[in-house]
């Protein structure tokens, strides 16, 4: 599948190709042109999937080309980039049905959010195409048709207008009564790993699908069928959208426990308020910030006017003196206990929300750093692995992504610390980077971040460990390997100073008299019985 990104402005183009990741979205090769007659150029020779465009150009708009390309009936998914959040050409931009829009500066989760939406849309279109081509799958197409109209109201890519709404519901053929008011339930289903946690990773590609009949065989509501039933994707989290009649039946819990028997999944349930078609998108977006907030009681049935958490005064969330004492004391399981204790004690008062959680993750690893700056140890290097940034990027989603973070932040750091402190293993890991690296120009600072430590307490500690400072025990092990190599008939004295690391052959031998009382050449010769 193929990708083009068109702007005037280069440096734009450059940054939309370098950060967007392109491989998840199956796309083998992006091509970049800078105005509309290159990039016409480019459609005519490849067929391209995807067009990333920007709206306003000097040399011809992004409207011109997107119209050319419709005139041209080219099968592709417009994506348009504008400086301005409500822009003037919007009408057009629906009336040439492009897919969606990215507010500049570049951010590249909205981009990688169009792009899902996008692809969905031309998936969804190519089912279509294959339905119409067979009398019997009719029906089914309608279907998706319907589905890819509500998924356009509910992603705001239909102006926010009925007159405009009712015009391209008839305009797909679709009998919907834009003058009646709806329902709109979301499912928030988690994170799509976690889920794959639970039900296995093999079976995550078909959850949406078993939830999407989950819904139609379960929910009792007038006309539904898999064309209300809408999954979409925020940044990592599912939702399963479901536009209901405003008579419709509503979800107990019921629905819910029988969701986590028959599909093995958390779901937690959001019931929107009566409202009318063009508004459906805002009561989305409400209910979305919803379960941002909700962190504390998932799997539960909740109503758009529920208040389900209230945020907390920052310096009465955590007991950060009792934390600190018990850090310095490297009790793991009391400090463990602690947290969990203080966080279960929000949740049950209705404290814990998105927000608190960013200020309860960002001051555990304030007190967490200091602590191990006190100890010597570079905490960003203790920390720079995936497990870590997977972990504290999820945080703040929910409760139990908060309490996975704080055990695995506050087992590293004092398992290490311990470690540490009993320095035998800190001091030979600090040789064996030695033993694989002397023949580079290695420095202390290099050493000392192999094993997480600052440079000035890694030297401190390996001289009490072993007697020697950090730099003559380096070149005492290149001298060590100089004799051996030394010992070897035929060998180029000069060749065997770079090989250990001396780039000036003068003050390799001047190191190496120092060290063994002979010049390398009168080594070589006395070990070998040769001279050079």
């Amino acid at each position: 599948m193929d990708a083009i990104v068109i702007d005037d402005d280069i440096s734009t183009v450059d940054v939309i190709v370098a950060n967007v990741d392109w491989d998840k979205f199956h796309i083998d090769k992006v091509h970049t042109a800078y105005n509309v007659a290159s990039a016409q150029r480019i459609f005519k020779d490849n067929d391209i999937s995807i067009a990333v465009c920007d709206i306003e150009m000097p040399m011809g708009s992004g409207l011109d080309l997107i119209k050319w390309v419709r005139e041209e009936k080219i099968d592709t998914e417009f994506i348009f980039l504008t400086s301005h959040e409500k822009f003037d050409y919007a009408r057009q931009a629906i009336e040439y049905k492009a897919s969606g829009y990215v507010v500049k500066p570049f951010n590249a989760d909205r981009m990688e959010a169009e792009l899902t939406s996008a692809l969905q849309r031309l998936s969804d279109r190519q089912e279509i195409q294959k339905a119409s081509k067979f009398e019997e799958l009719y029906a089914g197409s309608l279907e998706y048709v319907e589905g890819s109209f509500w998924d356009d109201v509910l992603q705001r890519r239909i102006v926010e207008d009925r007159s405009i709404i009712a015009k391209e519901a008839a305009n797909r053929g679709l009998d919907i009564d834009t003058d009646s008011t709806y329902r709109l339930f979301i499912i928030a289903s988690g994170n799509p790993e976690q889920i794959g946690e639970k039900i296995g990773k093999e079976s995550v590609g078909l959850y949406e699908k078993d939830l999407t009949a989950f819904v139609t065989d379960k929910l009792c509501c007038e006309k539904l069928h898999q064309g209300r039933i809408v999954n979409y994707h925020v940044k990592n989290l599912l939702y399963t959208a479901i536009i209901c009649g405003d008579e419709s039946k509503t979800i107990d819990q019921e629905f819910i426990d029988e969701a986590l028997k028959e599909l093995g999944n958390v779901i937690t349930v959001y019931i929107g308020n009566s409202c009318n078609i063009e508004e459906l998108h805002e009561t989305k977006l409400h209910i979305e910030e919803l379960d941002r907030n909700n962190v504390a009681s998932k799997g539960r049935v909740f109503h758009e006017n529920d208040e389900i958490v209230m945020l907390s005064e920052k310096e009465h969330i955590l007991d950060q003196e009792q934390i600190r004492l018990l850090l310095n004391e490297k009790k793991k399981k009391e400090l463990l206990n602690l947290l969990k204790f203080s966080m279960e004690s929000l949740a049950n008062q209705k404290k814990l929300s998105a927000a608190t959680l960013t200020i309860i993750k960002q001051d555990l690893l304030q007190i967490v750093f200091v602590y191990l700056h006190s100890k010597g140890i570079q905490a960003t290097q203790l920390f720079a692995n995936d497990a870590f940034v997977l972990l504290e990027s999820q945080s703040t989603d929910s409760l139990m992504d908060m309490m996975r973070f704080q055990v695995h932040l506050i087992s590293a750091t004092i398992d290490y610390v311990t470690e540490v402190e009993q320095s035998d293993s800190i001091v030979q890991r600090a040789k064996n980077y030695v033993h694989q690296h002397y023949a580079e120009d290695i420095s202390r600072t290099e050493i000392a971040e192999s094993v997480f430590l600052t440079p000035e307490y890694m030297a401190k500690m390996f001289k009490k460990e072993t007697g020697v400072s950090l730099k003559q025990y380096i070149s005492d092990y290149r001298v060590q390997i100089a004799k051996e190599r030394l010992s070897s008939p035929g060998v180029r004295i000069s060749d065997v100073a770079a090989e250990v690391g001396f780039d000036n052959f003068s003050y390799f031998s001047t190191v190496f008299k120092k060290t063994t009382g002979y010049t390398p050449g009168e080594y070589h010769a006395m070990t070998t019985g040769q001279n050079e």
